[in-house]
């Protein structure tokens, strides 16, 4: 069965949300509610929401809003309905009551509920109802979180939960997690039991809620909104919520009573202190009197906001020295301070609870580490983190302190073995309860795992910076394992190194990684210090390096596809802007933002930028013109006007669909929503082109000559006088007007790729040798913030 059309029932936060996302997939729907009124208004929310819940806003026009009484019917040409109503078993119940009018046999019916039990949203249903329906838990925000939980019934088919399974993953870009009917499912079921305990130990340890949280981040694997800071954005109300359903409904949970709201939390309720939605909640934004911003905290005790305090231990301090995950967290949780009292206190909590959970809320511990790996954003799952900080570790701890070991944790041992994964020959396994023995990850045939070739010697050549993989078929990657993924020399010499191989032996190239982000820009570190040794030839003979690869993979002789993901800024674009082709993840957030730092681009963004903005005016020429690029056209300023606002205001697309609005990208290059598909699906795209490959033809470019920098150079001025930049902004910009412009020339013209990427790095070294460059690099270096003076 195929997914063209849904219906969503209800337009509040999490029904709009849906329909957006699924909007943003190509997917059209029907938004329907009490009244149209509220639905239309639905969709004005949902343009304007921050962070942007639309990959592109111009694809609401695929939503079509309604209400349930006039608009019903219209659901029978829908494949697949979403119920998102208020969570009340009544309301919901009255809406299944009409659907059920026009329920066709084909159909698939769904209620997105956070913690209703599906028995008892299918009780008095009909039979083709109860046949046809499941649960599918979006997690809040729909575009950003990856979790998608899947409940089905007994009755349910199982085509059914197929069909929702493939099209959540293959079209909406989902990580599926199949969980049992049981309250709050998997991910809140152990995500809230974590925050409960938290919410407690503030009050029964006398721990600092800032404290607990500084701790409960990014030190201990966990997002750096950690457990106080979440519940504000997810709303106090909210989580009591989850947690009442907890106690309502898990009558024997040995935790039951942490579920249970201690008396302060009640009161923040009662006061409405409900976190952002109502401005204030364990944290308070407030004014100094000196007109700066201040966070303040909440004294559970004394029911008062105070200043926040730093902790700061030996723990602490070795963690934010060690990238990997596990061993940060093993780092802070076997320390011997305060951290790691308070780290273990909770960690083992939360790892306790979620091994006592199999096989109660999911047949295994894979969907309960995805689920709090895509619903609450922690690096590592409960057993994950078990095996992080060692099994037979922990357990040792535990029995010291008269704590039970899960059934689970003691199988395992018994069985002689030492960690819930193992990882032979680049296959994953994980530890199956029911088999007493690991069972292998089956690698979905659509996803290519970088790190599973290196474990299985298919790595063709590596230096530190990074590595080509073969890929099989004659494609070969150039993945990039740099700190951040910053450009240098060693990343520039495995570019060339890849299309080598691919020019030899293969047909073509993928770029692409596994890290958090794509490529956050060039190592500025190298920059400053070759700066402050005046070491003005190494940085052109870079730059000049920098140039001449990317422009080998526009122009060169196999196809090159870039498949960014996440942060792809400054030089990380540029790489984007010289592939043959880019096949993004939706969520790439790219642009050039050199000027933030003192720099232009000078590895042919500037150059690119050129062509991709002349491209989108050749799309708008009007074809009575004989010429073009005529008068009519608007001659070649438009382009160039283009390109100098995107890079001299360093905008950053928010998504893959804004950056072909802006210009990063082609029309013509392909997105993926699941980033864990789009090495795999830029493969296939390599083998596509290489079958008729044909190198582009380097054309050179029209550009407006000094009259056309006067004009740019005319308003930055204006800018400054406004206070809208500051003096040396139109230094930079005095720069960036004369590449784009063409140099000194005075009369439009032609000039070569080769003499704007001249330009570039002019630039870039003119601005390299200035003392408020200088300061930029070196206030972001230091500050991780752009300075502007």
């Amino acid at each position: 069965m195929t997914i063209k059309k849904v219906a969503v029932l209800g337009s509040g936060i999490m029904g709009r949300a849906i329909a957006g996302h699924l909007a943003g997939c190509g997917i059209p729907s029907l938004l329907l509610d009490l009244k149209t009124e509220t639905s239309k208004q639905a969709l004005e929310l949902l343009a304007k929401s921050k962070p942007a819940l639309m990959y592109d806003n111009a694809d609401i026009r695929m939503i079509t809003p309604g209400n349930f009484d006039d608009d019903m019917s219209k659901i029978a040409d829908c494949d697949w309905i979403v119920e998102a109503v208020v969570e009340r078993l009544d309301i919901k119940e009255s809406i299944y009551s009409k659907v059920e009018k026009y329920l066709k046999p084909h159909q698939i019916i769904s209620s997105n509920t956070s913690g209703i039990d599906l028995k008892d949203l299918t009780n008095g249903r009909s039979e083709l109802f109860k046949k046809r329906f499941l649960i599918t838990h979006f997690f809040n925000p729909v575009r950003y979180m990856k979790l998608l939980e899947i409940v089905a019934g007994p009755e349910t088919d199982a085509d059914v939960v197929k069909t929702i399974a493939a099209f959540g993953e293959n079209v909406l870009g989902k990580g599926i997690v199949y969980a049992k009917d049981t309250p709050n499912f998997v991910a809140n079921r152990i995500g809230v039991q974590g925050m409960m305990a938290a919410i407690h130990a503030v009050v029964n340890k006398g721990w600092g809620i800032e404290v607990v949280d500084q701790v409960m981040g990014t030190p201990t694997a966990r997002p750096k909104s950690a457990m106080f800071r979440t519940a504000d954005i997810v709303g106090i109300d909210t989580l009591a919520h989850v947690a009442d359903n907890n106690v309502k409904g898990c009558p024997n949970d040995e935790d039951l009573k942490l579920f249970e709201l201690p008396d302060y939390v009640k009161e923040m309720i009662q006061k409405k202190w409900l976190g952002d939605k109502t401005g204030q909640g364990f944290y308070k934004k407030t004014k100094t009197p000196e007109g700066k911003t201040e966070i303040l905290v909440l004294d559970p005790k004394s029911m008062d906001y105070r200043p926040q305090q730093k902790i700061k231990t030996d723990s602490l301090g070795a963690a934010r020295n060690i990238d990997n995950p596990a061993e940060r967290l093993a780092a802070v949780v076997w320390g011997s301070d305060e951290a790691s009292e308070i780290a273990w206190y909770l960690i083992s909590s939360s790892i306790v609870y979620s091994a006592n959970r199999i096989p109660e809320i999911a047949n295994d511990i894979l969907n309960v580490d995805r689920a709090m790996r895509w619903g609450f954003n922690w690096d590592l799952g409960p057993f994950e983190i078990w095996d992080a900080l060692g099994v037979a570790k922990v357990c040792e701890k535990l029995k010291a302190e008269g704590r039970a070991i899960p059934k689970i944790v003691q199988q395992l041992l018994d069985k002689g073995l030492s960690s819930f994964y193992q990882e032979k020959a680049g296959v994953v396994s994980y530890f199956d309860q029911n088999a007493g023995a690991y069972k292998a990850i089956p690698e979905p045939k659509n996803v290519i795992i970088l790190k599973s070739l290196v474990e299985r010697n298919k790595t063709v050549a590596k230096n530190d910076s990074a590595s080509v993989i073969d890929l099989g078929d004659g494609v070969f990657n150039v993945q990039f394992h740099a700190k951040m993924n910053a450009i240098d020399d060693g990343i520039i010499e495995m570019l060339n190194r890849g299309m080598d191989e691919a020019e030899k032996n293969g047909v073509g190239v993928v770029v692409a990684n596994d890290g958090p982000n794509f490529c956050v820009g060039a190592n500025l570190m190298l920059v400053f210090l070759e700066c402050q040794q005046q070491n003005w030839s190494r940085i052109d003979d870079i730059a000049k390096a920098f140039q001449n690869v990317n422009q080998r993979m526009s122009y060169g002789k196999v196809p090159v596809v870039v498949a960014p993901h996440q942060m792809a800024l400054g030089g990380g674009c540029e790489v984007i802007l010289g592939g043959t082709h880019v096949h993004a993840a939706a969520e790439t957030y790219m642009g050039l933002v050199e000027v933030g730092v003192g720099l232009i681009p000078a590895g042919g963004g500037c150059k690119n930028m050129l062509l991709h903005n002349e491209e989108k005016q050749l799309a708008k020429h009007n074809p009575k013109n004989d010429v073009w690029m005529a008068p009519k056209d608007g001659g070649p300023f438009p382009k160039v006007s283009a390109a100098f606002q995107t890079i001299m205001m360093a905008q950053v697309a928010t998504s893959a669909k804004e950056a072909k609005r802006m210009g990063y990208l082609r029309k013509s290059d392909a997105i993926s929503v699941n980033a864990d598909q789009r090495i795999y699906d830029a493969k296939q795209d390599v083998l596509a082109m290489s079958k008729n490959f044909t190198p582009r033809e380097m054309v050179d470019i029209q550009l407006p000559g000094v009259g056309g920098k006067m004009a740019l150079v005319n308003a930055l001025r204006g800018f400054v006088a406004q206070g809208l930049a500051t003096e040396y902004d139109a230094v930079i910009g005095e720069k960036l007007a004369h590449i784009l412009t063409g140099g000194d020339r005075p009369e439009t013209h032609m000039a070569t790729q080769q003499h704007i990427l001249d330009l570039e790095r002019e630039a870039f070294l003119s601005l390299c040798g200035m003392e408020k460059t200088q300061a930029r690099i070196q206030n972001m270096l230091m500050k991780g913030k752009p300075l502007r003076n």
